[in-house]
């Protein structure tokens, strides 16, 4: 019963949204059909200083529109199998940017952080605080759960984080725990 629903469900689909898709070409190739068959052109003689002209021009040109809906068909088709690798190297992309980007505006926003300088242990535990909270504030649900959620944040902005001596991953949970959601 499911598949018969289905099969329903899709000719509708199909019937509301390809005919205005597909009439012009069915009514182009039954166009060129009736001229072929005419009964005056197959019966006419031609004589030798006769020329004969095609008028390709305007025949690609009225072919064009299914010419690009074949492609632009084969192209969606193609474009919806991009492999997941792809899909992966773009979700990384974007958090390594949000990651980069609360950074930045961890060292902004804390007194005493210089970039590319060592950051001692309680101005780094405060420049962490200040970027996990950006990076949770400015980015979208999928993005967080792509990266991990506010744990994984974290790790990410603490592993690039130029930290002193005596600095240690202990200060993650508090960090993750003030982030207000």
């Amino acid at each position: 019963m499911k598949s018969h629903l289905g099969a329903a469900l899709v000719a509708a689909f199909l019937a509301v949204v390809g005919t205005p898709i597909l009439e012009p070409v069915v009514f182009h190739i039954a166009a060129y059909a009736a001229e072929a068959a005419a009964p005056e052109t197959i019966a006419q003689s031609v004589s030798e200083g006769t020329k004969v002209t095609w008028a390709w021009g305007a025949m690609i040109s009225e072919a064009s529109g299914a010419i690009a809906w074949v492609l632009l068909s084969a192209a969606m088709v193609m474009l919806r199998k991009l492999p997941a690798n792809l899909v992966a190297i773009f979700g990384n992309a974007r958090v390594d940017l949000l990651i980069n980007n609360g950074i930045n505006y961890g060292l902004n926003a804390v007194s005493g952080a210089v970039k590319d300088k060592k950051l001692s242990v309680d101005v780094g535990n405060e420049v962490l605080a200040k970027a996990l909270q950006y990076a949770v504030d400015n980015s979208s649900g999928w993005l967080q759960t792509w990266a991990g959620g506010p744990e994984g944040l974290a790790k990410k902005i603490w592993g690039k984080l130029n930290l002193g001596e005596g600095a240690s991953d202990a200060a993650l949970p508090a960090a993750v725990a003030a982030v207000k959601l």
